[in-house]
């Protein structure tokens, strides 16, 4: 009789308690992978539009020197004051003299991740940002308070530096950073964020 009870198998409830740990396993497991894959998808997306949408700045901004007319090299970078009115690719309806019409003017931050969210009033990103609704289309105001009321999806900002002459002609260099404010990772910071840099020459 003894030899008998040390040879007594698994019971059935035994049996389907391990069977339902295992399938809790398996589903928590399936949720994580669906998740990290959601995640990867909207994160690639969002990544992509970045880029083209920080390229579509960087082409403006390079062809914004190389205009003829209202905008070009040398009417957008003089000093704030006497910046021609077409230089200000802000998006923000500025006036002459008006902080926003920075033009190619040396200054701006490519990345600022104080101002991912909303229209700054002043710092470093003042005429140097812009905001775009989820099409990507700028959105435009006569101020901040305007622009923030539109609920921005994607925050632009770019940075222009002046290069140190070597005999030929100006050069800038050009940063544009695009962040997608909807898109946050797991410590709340806004991502993600893509960077170009491109140089561009007086053409005169």
């Amino acid at each position: 009789m003894r030899h008998l009870e040390k040879e007594r198998g698994t019971t059935l409830i035994e049996a389907m308690i391990a069977v339902l740990v295992a399938l809790i396993g398996v589903f928590g497991l399936g949720s994580l992978i669906f998740q990290a894959t959601v995640t990867n998808k909207n994160q690639g997306t969002e990544v992509t539009r970045a880029t083209i949408f920080a390229q579509d700045k960087m082409e403006y901004l390079l062809s914004e020197g190389a205009a003829s007319g209202g905008a070009n090299f040398t009417a957008c970078t003089q000093s704030i004051a006497t910046n021609a009115l077409p230089c200000n690719s802000s998006g923000i309806n500025v006036t002459a003299g008006s902080a926003w019409n920075t033009g190619l003017l040396a200054g701006g931050v490519p990345v600022d991740v104080n101002m991912v969210a909303s229209c700054p009033t002043t710092g470093l990103s003042v005429g140097y940002v812009d905001f775009l609704d989820i099409n990507g289309n700028q959105i435009s105001g006569a101020d901040c308070p305007t622009v923030n009321g539109s609920a921005p999806a994607y925050s632009r900002m770019w940075q222009i530096t002046d290069v140190a002459a070597t005999g030929g002609p100006a050069l800038k260099q050009v940063s544009v950073g695009v962040w997608s404010v909807a898109a946050v990772n797991s410590s709340g910071a806004p991502k993600p964020v893509v960077v170009l840099t491109s140089y561009m020459s007086n053409p005169n």
